[in-house]
């Protein structure tokens, strides 16, 4: 038996639709498994690809089934197809059941998934915060360690220092030496004074010795700060450029051991700079305050490094103790200084440090 010409449109439509349905279910399926591939951790993705199994499932059980049912039908079987159309409903009853299991299966993996991301998340917060607290520790310890040993090289050095000194202004003071053998002693004697300066400097930053505040010139500071940095600017063949402000400026600080800690600074800017290079110390009044400006012509700090420089035991220098800056820092602050350090790639660092002039507050 072949369908009646009136109903062959509606045939013919029905088989062409069902044929299509399978056809486009399957390059659907094939598309979403490409995704999950690509993207294999992204849930929704996955959640897609199962989705569209079960539309494939139901497009392949209802076309088959409508074309098996139009061809038995046509051809005057439609006892057999009575008998083998409650499997077809079956599979579409069964394809709908798995599209709503694996849509609730998704709902609650996807609230685990929220969760474990959440906790995920708490995690890497909990580590930041313990690494961040062992960074804190490793430095507190450095910091413990450096106090203890710059406080006990000081104790244990200012009294043969003392006695070096002393030993060599005796000598001095005869009159039967040569003047080579004067020179010698009076070079014998300023040092022992510099590094008495600096013990005292140490002493003073760790509570062992009192601040002696008075007023001081940012004059007499300036030029003290250049006659200590010359030598070794001269050693290293830096040379020293200084620009003082035209105003006579003060300072309620203690003289010396201001003085070790600026020596610091400019020594530091003196290494840093090539042979042949310039240190420039200037010192200008912005408000209230008075700014020393420690520029080099070095090739300036990374900056991943520049939040480092001032702990203590770190140094970029292959043999440094790493100290310097450090004790400059606290024994700068100790007398009200604030310190800010610029640092340009390849052209050079400046380390401006702000005092409040003499009768301000900080």
């Amino acid at each position: 038996m072949t369908p009646r010409l009136s109903e062959l449109p509606i045939f013919l439509v029905d088989l062409f639709g069902s044929a299509m349905m399978i056809v486009l279910s399957i390059l659907a399926l094939r598309y979403a498994y490409r995704l999950m591939r690509r993207e294999p951790r992204e849930l929704l993705l996955s959640y897609l690809y199962m989705f569209t199994l079960a539309l494939m499932a139901f497009s392949v059980g209802r076309g088959v089934g409508h074309i098996v049912r139009g061809i038995l039908v046509n051809i005057g079987y439609k006892d057999v197809w009575e008998s083998v159309g409650p499997v077809s409903g079956a599979i579409n009853t069964i394809s709908f059941i798995y599209i709503a299991a694996i849509t609730c299966y998704y709902y609650f993996v996807e609230k685990a998934f929220l969760l474990l991301k959440q906790a995920h998340e708490k995690l890497g917060v909990a580590f930041d915060e313990i690494r961040r607290s062992r960074d804190q520790a490793i430095l507190l310890e450095r910091c413990a360690i450096s106090d203890r040993m710059s406080a006990t090289l000081a104790h244990e050095t200012r009294n043969p220092i003392f006695v070096i000194a002393n030993f060599a202004k005796s000598l001095l003071r005869k009159s039967d030496m040569n003047d080579q053998a004067n020179s010698k002693l009076r070079i014998i004697v300023e040092e022992s004074h510099k590094l008495e300066r600096l013990i005292d400097g140490i002493l003073k930053a760790k509570h062992d010795l009192p601040y002696l505040m008075s007023q001081v010139s940012v004059g007499e500071l300036l030029a003290g700060l250049q006659k200590i940095g010359e030598d070794k600017a001269e050693a290293a063949k830096i040379g020293i450029h200084l620009s003082p402000s035209p105003e006579e400026l003060w300072l309620h600080v203690d003289r010396e051991s201001v003085l070790v800690g600026l020596t610091e600074i400019v020594q530091n800017a003196i290494e840093a700079s090539p042979k042949g290079g310039t240190v420039d110390i200037a010192t200008v009044r912005v408000g209230e305050k008075v700014i020393f400006r420690i520029s080099d012509s070095g090739k300036g700090i990374p900056s991943a490094l520049l939040p480092k420089i001032f702990e203590p035991c770190f140094s970029t220098k292959e043999f440094s103790a790493g100290l310097g800056l450090a004790f400059a820092r606290e024994i700068l602050k100790r007398n009200r200084g604030l310190l800010e350090v610029v640092s340009i790639p390849e052209g050079g660092t400046t380390i401006s440090v702000a005092f409040p002039l003499a009768g301000q507050t900080d």
